[in-house]
């Protein structure tokens, strides 16, 4: 996919019926056709809910149950689909089955066969910066150079992985492991990422951090979007495809004028 001519929309679907924002309230498989008519470049698919708490509730087994039959389906109605895991086994499953990208908001820490999985599997990889683990979120010390410390965590990551560079986006991990103010800061400073010499992925849909109740953070959601665009981010992850793709059209006229 060419990346930097235009922002690229990754449309969320959920196969999960504990996602925070909508899980089981809906078909995954028409929900994903849904977010293709209004837009999205790509459907990122998960089947296990990051929520704080969330994590290793979920089997493996129960988590391929969940994705692998929508994948196929997506894949087979021309999708990009990536895959929302940070198990190996699951990764390997979804590249079969169809998806081209494997989304690990575990920045490849929390399953040691990821990294070879994915340098065998030749998909692309999106490294997401996290710190700790959604139960140990609410007691993690407050962070001290945010930036600074997102980009060399990233760094070493990226190094220790040994995947090629060209399949590779990085994403700071708004609100995985990050408090409140901390992801604003964290955005005043996106600029700091291009650091690493790899486009960069932002997903702050229907988050915490944005305040109010979940369906009430939308137009939040494009504020942070269209910051996240101006300040180089190249692919936004979202519930509300329609809006997102409106947002991005201003952001990205305006960086055209720039």
């Amino acid at each position: 996919m060419s990346l930097g001519e235009r922002t690229l929309v990754m449309g969320i679907v959920n196969a999960t019926p504990d996602s925070f924002s909508d899980g089981g309230h809906y078909d995954p498989v028409a929900h994903g056709l849904r977010l293709l008519e209004e837009g999205a470049d790509i459907l990122d698919l998960g089947g296990e809910s990051t929520r704080p708490g969330g994590a290793g509730e979920v089997s493996g087994e129960e988590e391929q149950s969940r994705v692998l039959p929508v994948i196929k389906a997506l894949a087979k109605a021309g999708a990009v689909v990536s895959v929302d895991t940070y198990r190996a086994s699951t990764a390997r499953l979804a590249i079969e089955a169809g998806a081209e990208i494997v989304n690990d908001v575990s920045g490849l820490l929390w399953d040691p066969e990821m990294a070879s999985t994915c340098r065998a599997l030749g998909c692309g990889v999106v490294v997401m910066h996290t710190r700790g683990k959604p139960s140990e979120w609410a007691t993690l010390p407050p962070m001290t150079a945010i930036v600074p410390t997102v980009v060399r965590e990233l760094q070493q990551r990226i190094a220790e992985s040994g995947i090629a560079r060209d399949r590779l986006i990085v994403d700071p991990g708004f609100g995985f492991g990050k408090r409140g103010e901390e992801n604003f800061t964290l955005m005043a400073g996106l600029e700091g990422l291009k650091e690493i010499g790899l486009p960069i992925m932002a997903g702050a849909s229907r988050k915490g951090f944005l305040g109010g109740e979940v369906r009430d953070r939308e137009f939040a959601t494009v504020a942070m979007h269209t910051a996240a665009i101006l300040s180089g981010a190249h692919v936004i992850r979202v519930h509300n495809v329609k809006a997102a793709v409106q947002g991005a059209l201003i952001a990205d006229a305006i960086l055209l004028g720039l």
